[in-house]
């Protein structure tokens, strides 16, 4: 910390419901609204708060990524992004990609109206490579980079991408039946398979998730095989009555 010194950390996320109260402590004669799935019902209300903060009836905007996708605001002249390690840390090969695609828009809502306008961005690796693509409004610079990148951990375009997923109310099931599918594919695609693994969000309305990820070079014969061999080895899982009630989604180029 250069205030203390301390090394001690603790990593806090906060919501927009909660910067926005903090805001209002801050900035206690701001008018602040907040613009989220939890405040926009319908295109109405949407519509409403978007009027109001052009005609600046509304100081500070707070919200997720809806604010910025799709949006043209004149007379702003500053814009936060907060926790953008959650953006850039996101576990999918496209997270740079995607990331740079939101700050872009973002710095592109600062300073729309006389050009002066400033972007912050609260991250804890400032030397991140987005970052300073981004400073530089470089998207080739950021395209090469990707492309050098995906080659390297065989990712498209370069290779085909298959996602198994797993889900049971059970924990332990879902995951049993995960590692007879991993050991059913090894067989033949050994070098291909990364898993079975949980993803972030590993449980959704009470049904645990695991996840195989398959990333297979562009032959179209082995990419044929490999689903052959799936179909095959799902019928094997559930024809067992432990796993009868997994549910096995094969996603083919997830997007």
């Amino acid at each position: 910390c250069a205030a203390c010194g301390s090394h001690n950390f603790i990593q806090k996320n906060f919501g927009t419901e909660k910067i926005e109260e903090l805001l209002a402590e801050q900035f206690p004669d701001a008018k602040i609204a907040r613009m989220d799935y939890d405040t926009i019902k319908g295109k109405h209300d949407h519509d409403t708060l978007i009027k109001l903060f052009e005609q600046q009836r509304i100081d500070v905007l707070v919200g997720t990524q809806m604010v910025v996708k799709g949006l043209d605001f004149e007379h702003v002249n500053l814009v936060g992004i907060i926790d953008a390690d959650g953006i850039l840390n996101f576990t999918d090969f496209r997270v740079n990609e995607r990331a740079f695609q939101l700050m872009e828009q973002v710095s592109g809502r600062a300073g729309r109206k006389d050009g002066k306008g400033k972007v912050l961005v609260q991250v804890s690796n400032i030397y991140h490579p987005v970052l300073q693509f981004v400073q530089l409004h470089d998207y080739k610079k950021l395209f090469n980079y990707e492309l050098e990148s995906r080659k390297a951990y065989n990712y498209p375009p370069f290779y085909r991408l298959i996602a198994l997923t797993f889900k049971h109310k059970e924990k332990h099931i879902a995951e049993e039946a995960a590692n007879i599918m991993m050991q059913g594919l090894k067989t033949n695609f050994a070098p291909y398979l990364n898993g079975p693994a949980q993803p972030v969000v590993d449980r959704i309305r009470n049904q645990y998730i695991w996840e195989i990820l398959i990333k297979l070079p562009k032959d179209a014969s082995l990419i044929n095989q490999c689903k052959k061999e799936i179909q095959q080895q799902t019928v094997i899982i559930q024809t067992n009555k432990l796993y009868r009630s997994v549910t096995v989604l094969p996603d083919v180029d997830p997007v």
